[in-house]
């Protein structure tokens, strides 16, 4: 017996005042391009004139929007920062994450070239283009488009180490070769239990030392960058000099 994708959840067709609501707030895109980045990850390009001329700095983000198109509600939105933004084109790239069954995952999974998404944004989460060098990032797999839009800086990688918490370092190997990050990556594969929070702990705390970094970039899961920062700032690290953005925590949708 066969069965067909459904695609991506599409919204309701709103009516014409929210129609005109949505083209003032939102902004029109199309999947131009879909790339494999390993297993589960999936390179994802968006066009469409209602990208053009928008205002980007590296760390921004976008909301897509995968289901809701009433007035009030209900929306369902992912947030994702773009690996890249050009205004004049109209054209952003975002590197989704496929882990089990949300509205995000499926998204990702389903969306192929002609797919057609509203995005709110960008607007401002993270600012990368003046961080100090040299520098420590945090992250996980939901942060691979954050580390990675460090090459739309002036610095670029140059100056950046970056440790990540992951479930598969296989799949994370992936995105690492793919965009360049080479050497300046330790990846530290997830335990049952946290039992790996020890071993993620040194190696920021190492790697902090060794680098002599004069910046922190802690984000991805919400329960370790409280427990990196509490760890940093127990050998002395100055608080200003360290930036918590938590993407996610277990049972919360997103923050």
């Amino acid at each position: 017996m066969s069965s067909t994708n459904p695609g991506p959840p599409r919204p309701q067709r709103p009516g014409r005042l929210v129609s005109l609501l949505l083209d003032l707030s939102t902004r029109e895109a199309e999947v131009r391009h879909v790339e494999a980045v390993g297993e589960h990850f999936r390179l994802v390009t968006l066009a469409g004139e209602g990208l053009r001329g928008a205002a980007w700095t590296p760390g921004d983000m976008v909301q897509i929007i995968l289901s809701g198109a009433t007035l009030f509600g209900p929306w369902e939105l992912r947030s994702y920062t773009p690996l890249a933004y050009e205004p004049d084109t109209g054209t952003t790239q975002i590197l989704g994450y496929i882990h089990g069954h949300g509205p995000g995952s499926d998204w990702i999974a389903a969306a192929n070239v002609g797919t057609r998404c509203r995005l709110v944004g960008p607007r401002y989460a993270l600012s990368l283009r003046k961080a100090e060098r040299p520098a420590v990032f945090f992250g996980d797999e939901t942060s691979f488009s954050t580390a990675v839009a460090l090459r739309e800086t002036p610095s670029g990688y140059r100056g950046v180490r970056f440790v990540f918490e992951v479930d598969s370092v296989e799949d994370a190997r992936a995105v690492v070769e793919r965009f360049g990050m080479g050497d300046a990556v330790e990846l530290v594969a997830r335990e049952e239990g946290d039992r790996h929070l020890d071993e993620l702990e040194r190696a920021v705390l190492d790697t902090y030392r060794s680098t002599e970094a004069t910046r922190g970039i802690l984000t991805g899961k919400a329960p370790s960058i409280q427990r990196l920062y509490k760890a940093l700032r127990a050998v002395g690290v100055p608080g200003r000099r360290l930036t918590n953005v938590a993407y996610w925590a277990p049972g919360k949708k997103g923050l």
